[in-house]
């Protein structure tokens, strides 16, 4: 079982680095944290590694403030724990740091992940990779810590999209329920830091963003685009949350969200699906992957072409009405 290897080689090391994906949200940077203070109780050495640091909306997670760009030099992990990384390339620039160690471990829940660790800990059926660190604490009989149980709860918000997505079921309840009693949580506080903590010019800008939701003639699929000159302007925050406007819009069974980054000749795309369509699939025609309901991918081209293409391959996936699958008209 890959969790008790996850434990066993814990138990037999001293020296932890942990990271998560570039740009992370909640569930990876809160999982990371949330390992942290776990191998911190088991009296281990750790560094929270990432990419690109803490983002400025995260910063509300106990222990933010000690996540590291690099490892301090001289210091060389034994081992390397990645937390909801499903892709290795997704950690970004310091993937050689974690090839130092000695063995690879990584905890994920997403289905498209790719095994890349000498141990691969991964549960697609957990709602967050929060849940797994969860799990992990009572597997290692270690009391969780105040700062872990806000870290693991903001992840379980996140990918639970506040308690109201399909992976939603009793277990996470329970969970939640223990994180809020363990860590005297506010969960009016937690949500005001996840949701309500937008730049007034970004709210703006979201109006400008959401000019161009547009939808196919029979309602199925909808999605926005964001041009790299408004990229530029927009923060992180306002992006991630994106694709959630056209998924909200009655009938729709697939929402995208399009936006280019700085490298030209490439979109990123977000997807997301009310349960009907498989958009894990559609991200993998694509080199992405991700969930059932939540997936990304980058497609090669302009706006437009990208477009095209994500719009000619979900109506592949969409299901039949009638007898027939439902096309464009």
């Amino acid at each position: 079982m890959s969790l008790k290897k996850v434990t066993e080689a814990i138990r037999r090391n001293k020296r932890f680095m942990v990271s998560a994906h570039i740009n992370p949200e909640s569930d990876a940077l809160g999982s990371a944290l949330a390992l942290k203070e776990l191998l911190r109780k088991l009296g281990k050495e750790v560094k929270v590694v990432n990419d690109g640091g803490t983002p400025g909306a995260l910063e509300f997670l106990p222990g933010s403030e000690t996540v590291l760009r690099t490892l301090p030099k001289g210091w060389k992990p034994e081992i390397a724990l990645t937390v909801d990384v499903p892709v290795f390339a997704r950690v970004g620039g310091i993937g050689h740091l974690l090839r130092q160690a000695k063995c690879l471990i990584s905890i994920d829940h997403h289905v498209s992940h790719e095994r890349f660790g000498h141990i691969n800990w991964v549960d697609p059926a957990a709602a967050a990779t929060g849940e797994m660190i969860y799990r992990l604490h009572r597997a290692m009989h270690v009391p969780i810590s105040k700062a872990a149980a806000v870290c693991m709860y903001a992840a379980l918000v996140t990918d639970t999209g506040s308690f109201k997505y399909r992976n939603t079921n009793s277990a996470v309840h329970r969970i939640a329920a223990d994180l809020l009693k363990i860590g005297k949580i506010n969960p009016m506080i937690i949500s005001q830091h996840l949701y309500e903590a937008h730049r007034l010019k970004d709210l703006r800008l979201l109006g400008e963003i959401l000019t161009s939701l547009k939808s196919t003639p029979d309602g199925r699929v909808a999605w926005v685009e964001v041009p790299r000159a408004l990229m530029r302007k927009v923060g992180s925050e306002v992006i991630d949350e994106l694709v959630n406007y056209p998924r909200a819009v009655k009938g729709v069974e697939v929402a995208i969200a399009m936006r280019e980054p700085p490298q030209k000749g490439e979109v990123r795309c977000s997807l997301r699906s009310k349960g009907a369509v498989d958009v894990d699939k559609i991200a993998r025609v694509f080199g992405g992957g991700g969930h059932m309901a939540a997936s990304g991918c980058t497609v090669s081209g302009t706006l437009p072409q990208a477009r095209q293409k994500m719009l000619a391959e979900i109506q592949k996936h969409l299901p039949k009405r009638n007898g027939r699958t439902a096309h464009r008209r």
